[in-house]
């Protein structure tokens, strides 16, 4: 039987030294210095690198694990590694400080069903850490503060909630809802917004710091970690249209607090009918 408060503690290991060499680099060269893989989604070398030097470390604390990451490698086992090394890679390019870097380690059930049993979420210029082991609860910690157990999440009304969300750059035929459904929440909430790290951003929904968050066609390691955090601490995650997430094959989520979540998806869920989301 696997270790996996050591194999966390030895992750988070291998993702700390990641982070230092992303500092190294960060704000040395100006905005917009990255490629393109696609319109408007980013990639740079501290990508690329950064999934270089994660992947192997990685697998080596789980022989036989697989690797399934943004910038390369896409195999799953029995256990994956789900790993974005650069969540947030516009902001970095940018010089802006909100981006991490995201791991999680799926396991594949009787069933084939593929759910995260580890999650560790690290955001390194601010030197933070989230994390949780299945079952365990999910943690943060910060500089000069010892790591505190998010407390389960409490109930709380869309008016009185701070909603986050993403612009739809990967699925632009998805604008005209996403702005329409834009508008009706910034009315039904207390506000709303886009910070440009759905790892980052999914990691305050646990910590209670945002309350609402609706997205679409975000992938397996813009999520993976995060949403063992949101378990952990009970807050509901569907699909647009209501149906149980499934990280990879889903293509829209909607998560918060108790209460908001529910009421941010019948609010947004019109907008995207036709869509089939």
């Amino acid at each position: 039987m696997n270790d996996y408060p050591s194999i966390l503690g030895a992750a988070r290991r291998i993702v700390e030294e990641v982070g230092l060499f992303q500092l190294s680099e960060w704000r040395r060269r100006p905005a917009g210095w990255a490629e393109e893989k696609a319109a408007k989604d980013l990639v740079s070398f501290v990508d690329l690198e950064s999934e270089r030097r994660l992947s192997p470390a990685l697998k080596s604390l789980l022989p036989g694990s697989a690797f399934y990451g943004e910038e390369g490698e896409k195999s799953r086992g029995e256990l994956t590694w789900v790993v974005d090394p650069v969540d947030g890679t516009t902001n970095y390019v940018c010089g802006l400080d909100w981006f991490c870097i995201s791991v999680a380690l799926f396991e594949r059930d009787a069933e084939g069903i593929e759910r995260p049993i580890l999650g560790l979420v690290h955001r390194p210029r601010a030197r933070e850490w989230y994390w949780a082991l299945r079952g365990a609860g999910a943690w943060e910690e910060s500089p000069g503060e010892a790591a505190r157990r998010l407390p389960p999440t409490a109930a709380l009304p869309l008016r009185k909630s701070l909603v986050c969300t993403g612009t739809p750059y990967r699925s632009p035929g998805t604008a005209k809802a996403f702005y329409e459904a834009a508008a009706a929440v910034t009315k039904a909430a207390l506000d709303l917004r886009r910070l440009g790290s759905a790892a980052l951003e999914l990691c305050q929904v646990a910590a209670g710091r945002l309350q609402g968050f609706w997205e679409v066609d975000l992938k397996p390691y813009d999520v993976g970690a995060a949403l063992l955090l949101l378990a952990e601490t009970g807050c509901p995650v569907s699909t647009i249209g209501g149906a149980r997430y499934e990280p990879f094959e889903s293509m829209s989520i909607v998560t918060g607090a108790p209460g908001a979540a529910e009421e941010l998806r019948a609010i947004v869920a019109p907008f995207y009918e036709s869509l089939g989301a």
